[in-house]
Protein backbone atom coordinates (compact mmCIF):
# COMPACT_ATOMS: atom_id res chain seq x y z
CA UNK A 1 0.00 0.00 0.00
CA UNK A 2 1.28 3.54 -0.97
CA UNK A 3 1.94 5.76 1.94
CA UNK A 4 2.31 9.50 1.43
CA UNK A 5 0.88 12.30 3.45
CA UNK A 6 -2.41 13.69 3.15
CA UNK A 7 -5.64 12.16 1.30
CA UNK A 8 -7.58 11.47 -1.41
CA UNK A 9 -10.74 13.31 -1.77
CA UNK A 10 -12.88 13.87 -4.79
CA UNK A 11 -11.80 17.25 -7.30
CA UNK A 12 -14.43 20.18 -5.87
CA UNK A 13 -15.21 23.33 -8.32
CA UNK A 14 -12.88 25.01 -6.42
CA UNK A 15 -10.33 23.16 -7.45
CA UNK A 16 -10.93 23.66 -10.88
CA UNK A 17 -8.23 26.17 -11.88
CA UNK A 18 -5.43 24.55 -10.39
CA UNK A 19 -6.97 21.22 -12.21
CA UNK A 20 -6.95 23.35 -15.61
CA UNK A 21 -3.46 24.20 -15.16
CA UNK A 22 -2.33 20.63 -14.40
CA UNK A 23 -4.28 19.01 -17.35
CA UNK A 24 -2.91 21.34 -19.34
CA UNK A 25 0.90 20.87 -18.11
CA UNK A 26 0.01 16.81 -18.31
CA UNK A 27 -0.42 17.26 -22.02
CA UNK A 28 2.52 18.97 -22.43
CA UNK A 29 4.91 16.63 -20.55
CA UNK A 30 2.90 13.61 -22.30
CA UNK A 31 3.31 14.79 -25.51
CA UNK A 32 -0.57 13.62 -25.92
CA UNK A 33 -3.32 15.11 -28.34
CA UNK A 34 -4.11 18.68 -27.09
CA UNK A 35 -7.07 18.75 -25.07
CA UNK A 36 -9.72 21.63 -23.82
CA UNK A 37 -8.66 21.33 -20.12
CA UNK A 38 -11.55 23.41 -19.42
CA UNK A 39 -14.13 21.07 -20.66
CA UNK A 40 -12.27 18.00 -19.42
CA UNK A 41 -11.94 19.44 -15.90
CA UNK A 42 -15.77 20.52 -16.03
CA UNK A 43 -16.68 17.46 -16.92
CA UNK A 44 -14.98 14.95 -14.94
CA UNK A 45 -15.37 17.20 -11.81
CA UNK A 46 -19.22 17.32 -12.10
CA UNK A 47 -19.35 13.94 -13.23
CA UNK A 48 -17.52 12.94 -9.72
CA UNK A 49 -14.29 11.24 -12.18
CA UNK A 50 -11.50 14.04 -10.88
CA UNK A 51 -9.40 13.22 -7.99
CA UNK A 52 -6.84 15.17 -5.96
CA UNK A 53 -4.67 14.17 -3.08
CA UNK A 54 -4.88 16.58 -0.76
CA UNK A 55 -1.76 17.71 1.57
CA UNK A 56 -2.80 20.79 2.87
CA UNK A 57 -4.32 21.53 -0.54
CA UNK A 58 -4.06 19.52 -3.83
CA UNK A 59 -0.77 18.24 -4.66
CA UNK A 60 -1.60 15.55 -7.02
CA UNK A 61 -4.21 14.59 -9.68
CA UNK A 62 -5.91 11.70 -11.52
CA UNK A 63 -8.96 10.89 -13.46
CA UNK A 64 -10.76 8.25 -14.51
CA UNK A 65 -13.23 7.78 -17.75
CA UNK A 66 -16.74 7.00 -18.42
CA UNK A 67 -17.13 3.53 -17.33
CA UNK A 68 -17.65 1.46 -20.59
CA UNK A 69 -18.33 -2.41 -19.71
CA UNK A 70 -17.83 -2.06 -16.51
CA UNK A 71 -14.31 -0.57 -16.96
CA UNK A 72 -12.35 2.63 -16.49
CA UNK A 73 -9.85 4.09 -17.58
CA UNK A 74 -7.22 5.89 -15.25
CA UNK A 75 -6.09 9.31 -16.87
CA UNK A 76 -4.23 12.70 -16.30
CA UNK A 77 -2.05 11.39 -13.54
CA UNK A 78 -0.13 14.35 -12.28
CA UNK A 79 1.97 16.23 -10.02
CA UNK A 80 3.57 19.28 -10.61
CA UNK A 81 7.74 18.91 -10.49
CA UNK A 82 8.07 20.97 -7.05
CA UNK A 83 5.52 18.27 -5.37
CA UNK A 84 7.59 14.96 -7.51
CA UNK A 85 8.98 12.49 -4.50
CA UNK A 86 6.79 12.23 -2.32
CA UNK A 87 4.42 9.58 -2.98
CA UNK A 88 1.27 11.88 -4.45
CA UNK A 89 0.62 10.24 -7.47
CA UNK A 90 1.56 6.79 -6.30
CA UNK A 91 -1.17 7.36 -3.06
CA UNK A 92 -3.77 9.00 -5.77
CA UNK A 93 -3.66 6.26 -8.19
CA UNK A 94 -3.71 3.11 -5.41
CA UNK A 95 -6.47 4.90 -3.37
CA UNK A 96 -8.50 6.48 -6.64
CA UNK A 97 -8.17 2.62 -8.40
CA UNK A 98 -9.54 0.85 -4.58
CA UNK A 99 -12.39 3.02 -4.75
CA UNK A 100 -13.86 2.44 -8.38
CA UNK A 101 -12.47 -1.24 -7.73
CA UNK A 102 -15.03 -1.30 -4.64
CA UNK A 103 -17.74 0.34 -6.81
CA UNK A 104 -17.09 -2.94 -9.13
CA UNK A 105 -15.62 -1.56 -11.94
CA UNK A 106 -12.19 -2.62 -13.73
CA UNK A 107 -9.23 -0.16 -13.47
CA UNK A 108 -6.98 0.22 -16.93
CA UNK A 109 -4.42 2.32 -18.05
CA UNK A 110 -1.86 2.82 -20.74
CA UNK A 111 1.79 4.00 -19.88
CA UNK A 112 4.60 4.72 -21.48
CA UNK A 113 6.69 2.17 -21.91
CA UNK A 114 9.89 4.08 -21.88
CA UNK A 115 9.24 5.74 -18.76
CA UNK A 116 10.66 3.04 -16.02
CA UNK A 117 9.53 5.15 -12.64
CA UNK A 118 5.63 5.30 -13.76
CA UNK A 119 5.80 1.41 -15.15
CA UNK A 120 7.47 0.34 -11.71
CA UNK A 121 4.85 2.70 -9.69
CA UNK A 122 1.91 0.74 -11.23
CA UNK A 123 3.54 -2.39 -10.98
CA UNK A 124 4.07 -2.00 -7.74
CA UNK A 125 0.59 -0.89 -6.73
CA UNK A 126 -1.43 -3.70 -8.17
CA UNK A 127 -1.14 -3.08 -11.83
CA UNK A 128 -0.36 -5.74 -14.59
CA UNK A 129 1.05 -5.36 -18.39
CA UNK A 130 -1.60 -7.56 -20.54
CA UNK A 131 -0.67 -5.89 -23.76
CA UNK A 132 1.81 -3.58 -25.54
CA UNK A 133 0.24 -0.69 -28.13
CA UNK A 134 1.98 1.04 -30.92
CA UNK A 135 0.80 4.49 -31.89
CA UNK A 136 1.53 5.60 -35.34
CA UNK A 137 0.96 8.78 -36.92
CA UNK A 138 -0.62 9.60 -40.60
CA UNK A 139 1.02 12.22 -41.95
Amino acid sequence: MATASGALRLAVPDDRSTLVDWANAFVAEAGVFPIDAEAVVDARVAGEQFWVWDDGGAVSMAAVSEPIAGVVRVQYVYTPPDRRGAGFATACVEQMSRVMTDRGLRCVLFTDLANPTSNAIYRRIGYEAVAEILGYDFG
